[in-house]
């Protein structure tokens, strides 16, 4: 498994934690749960269907959670569309109840396939309050380990979906406070070296969504610098942030070596590419940012449509978004997106870029298209795309 692991092996990956979970099913709870999450995580993007199925049953049976208690509800939401599409409703219906993550619950909600569940007592309905229990969720979580931060990050994300800006900045003050004032002997966290960058990011974030840009790209500035295992990762959103924010020579200088960088790592960084060509009218950059993006982000269509839209690639975004709703293991994901959400505030750009990907989704084809597989509702929730 471990060596499966390194190598990236999903099918590998899967046959082993068959076989345990088979054989020892109680070793399963010894596994890091890391190279779970990892295993089922890579199976979904090698389209791995009856092997992950399998998996995700025996995770199930064993009521198996992530580290912080919280339900894995994207496991949970594909493997009740499978019970489903294999006739075992009250099997579906037994795993739905476990769905907590309102974005998953809005998929329920809005993917025909999931009529047999959707309506169901056992299935939370109203979305806000779902957001709001796992809102609760984590801060009792939180409370249980006071010196893991990676659950204050997670309480902060929480607060970002019900649109408390100024909470998160409350609720973040104390870390930054802390930090200056730690010393190796003295750390309030035991993971502060590991996710203090992150706190920065989501901190970001609320001062993006309060108009404090000059603030919000500082304290991603300070996340890079900070950051030692995941350096790619902010400097790409430092970079996405400037270009939003019309700075693209700012955002051309913040765009990281990608020697190192995953595989999503480089489709971020062809989407960033898009961005700063955009918004310097370069049209050679843009067509060499645009090959990259194809190149790189096959698995990644959330990122791939919305280079296309920022690009003005209206045609090929919307053959994109067509082709996802097409396919059966890509649809859900695509119709919660383009359901309409409260949006955060945000910079000039990113509202422009909404507007488009909502004239994209009035075009008759898209149209015909959600109507065939499902349905377009409202929520109070931020989007998932820009």
């Amino acid at each position: 498994m471990a060596a499966a692991g390194k190598r990236h092996d999903a099918a590998e990956e899967l046959l082993c934690i068959t076989t345990i979970g088979e054989r020892w099913s109680w070793a399963l709870n010894t596994l890091p749960q890391r190279l779970i999450e990892q295993a089922v995580r890579e199976s979904e993007l090698a389209q791995l269907g009856p092997a992950r199925m399998e998996v995700l049953q025996i995770l199930y049976d064993l009521r198996w959670r992530h580290s912080d208690g919280s339900e894995p509800s994207r496991w949970w939401l594909h493997l009740s569309l499978n019970l489903l599409e294999h006739n075992q409703r009250a099997e579906a219906l037994a795993v739905a109840a476990h769905i907590t993550d309102p974005y998953a619950l809005i998929a329920v909600q809005v993917d025909n396939r999931y009529k047999g569940i959707a309506k169901s007592e056992f299935v939370e309905r109203d979305i806000l309050k779902a957001a709001k229990k796992e809102l609760e969720r984590r801060q009792a979580a939180a409370r249980q380990a006071p010196r893991d931060l990676s659950r204050i990050v997670q309480v902060a994300w929480g607060l970002i979906r019900l649109r408390r800006y100024d909470d998160v900045l409350q609720l973040t003050d104390p870390v930054l406070q802390g930090k200056q004032a730690a010393t190796p002997e003295s750390a309030p966290y035991e993971d502060l070296q590991q996710e203090f960058p992150w706190v920065l990011e989501v901190r970001a974030i609320a001062l993006t969504a309060l108009g404090r840009y000059d603030e919000a790209v500082a304290v991603v500035r300070l996340a890079c610098q900070q950051s030692k295992d995941d350096l790619v990762s902010h400097s790409l959103d430092l970079a996405s942030l400037l270009a939003a924010l019309n700075r693209p020579q700012e955002a051309l200088a913040a765009i990281p070596p990608l020697e190192r960088a995953s595989v999503y790592g480089r489709a971020v960084a062809a989407k960033v590419q898009v961005m700063i060509a955009s918004e310097l009218g370069d049209a050679a950059g843009l067509a060499a940012a645009l090959a990259d993006l194809r190149a790189h982000a096959q698995d990644y269509p959330l990122i791939r449509e919305s280079a296309l839209i920022i690009a003005g690639k209206e045609d090929e975004a919307v053959a994109t978004l067509l082709a996802r709703l097409a396919d059966p293991a890509l649809r859900a994901d695509a119709l919660v997106e383009l359901q309409d959400y409260a949006e955060r505030p945000a910079p000039a750009r990113t509202s422009a870029w909404r507007e488009r990907q909502k004239a994209l989704r009035d075009r008759p084809e898209v149209r015909q298209a959600v109507a065939a597989y499902g349905r377009i509702r409202s929520y109070e929730l931020p989007g998932v795309m820009f």
